[in-house]
């Protein structure tokens, strides 16, 4: 669900919510206290799954001391806001959140500005979120333990602010944990339908993203910080909170979901042998900033001169002109293992200037 609003013209800074301060991990709870499970039933294959994820999950909950007060599925009016609320409301010191990318977004757009932390129990395709933190998949009792004994860390929360015609006159705001992309990466995920996610997995994103590539190359104009602006021909812009994908490819191995800054590449344009380069650098972990040029900064603004698909943690949001994004910075509690660094993590950041962006000409 998202927000209408009509609003004029403006640049990335009206949206910027600076960092006053380092943003610190604080230490986990003692094992005990009230949590409340979110569950997206369509994870799951039927009520006899969904039990056994129930039975399991309040046996884990008994074994640290907590009590799971709160069952809530999610429904596809509500997606886990309503949930989510109803959770805050009862009084839980956890929401554990069983679903993929989109049912943790939505769920963390009510945490933000309470006491209360968010665990995640990764049951989507990709989890970004839980790759990214070092939090178990495929492990009930790992991800349940990991609720219980982790620790917290402030995660920043971006910000997205999609304008239809680029003219301010039909916009719409949402929140990501993750990744938001205009063009191939929205093109991709639309391709890959839930039923071929869960009959293929992740296969089904590679079949969506070869026939992405025919797509549209827009020339796309980029803005950091309010500052200097710089113009390519692109297939799309994808802009991150996390930088790890599946099957251990780093798109973005400098993002840091702490440090207060928004990290992104520029895609190649059509063009097979560039995508063939830049998609081999990115398997073998060699920047290529040629191909695939860096972003760095707590504020972006990126405009095409064509309407292209916009995502935002996996999550269609239509087509636009242009998007401006922005990071609030140590937004959400959320619990990850307590051994667990999160990766390129620093202990001090600095404000970032208009040089952090690196756009190669």
């Amino acid at each position: 669900m998202t927000s209408q609003s009509q609003s004029r013209p403006g640049t990335t800074q009206r949206l910027l919510a600076l960092p006053t301060s380092p943003p610190v991990a604080s230490p986990g709870p003692t094992p005990t206290g009230r949590a409340a499970l979110v569950v997206n039933p369509t994870k799951f294959s039927g009520e006899q799954a969904l039990a056994r994820l129930r039975a399991d999950v309040e046996r884990e909950f008994s074994r640290f001391g907590w009590e799971m007060v709160l069952w809530l599925p999610t429904t596809a009016t509500s997606r886990g806001r309503d949930e989510a609320r109803q959770a805050v409301e009862a009084g839980a010191d956890l929401v554990l959140v069983a679903g993929g990318d989109g049912t943790v977004r939505v769920v963390a757009e009510v945490l933000l500005g309470t006491d209360v932390a968010m665990g995640l129990l990764p049951c989507g395709t990709g989890n970004l979120l839980a790759r990214n933190l070092g939090i178990p998949l495929n492990d009930v009792a790992a991800a349940v333990r990991t609720a219980c004994l982790g620790t917290d860390v402030a995660v920043d929360a971006g910000r997205l602010e999609v304008d239809r015609d680029g003219e301010g006159t039909n916009v719409e705001h949402h929140l990501f944990l993750v990744m938001t992309g205009i063009g191939f990466d929205a093109a991709l995920i639309a391709g890959a339908g839930e039923d071929l996610k869960r009959r293929f997995g992740h296969v089904a994103y590679l079949a969506s993203g070869v026939r992405a590539l025919r797509g549209p190359c827009a020339r796309v104009t980029v803005r950091a910080d309010g500052g200097e602006s710089w113009t390519r021909a692109t297939q799309g812009v994808t802009v991150g909170n996390c930088g790890q994908l599946t099957m251990g490819l780093a798109l973005m191995p400098e993002a840091d979901p702490c440090d207060g800054v928004l990290n992104g590449v520029v895609l190649p344009p059509r063009d097979l042998v560039q995508w063939a380069r830049a998609v081999w650098s990115v398997a073998v972990g060699v920047p290529a900033p040629h191909l695939l040029p860096r972003l760095g900064a707590r504020g972006l603004e990126v405009r095409s001169d064509v309407a292209l698909p916009v995502q935002v943690d996996g999550d269609l949001v239509g087509r636009a002109r242009c998007i401006r994004l922005c990071t609030t910075p140590a937004a959400l509690r959320v619990r990850r293992p307590s051994a667990h660094r999160v990766e390129g993590h620093v202990e001090e950041t600095r404000a970032p200037s208009t040089a952090d962006l690196r756009l190669a000409s």
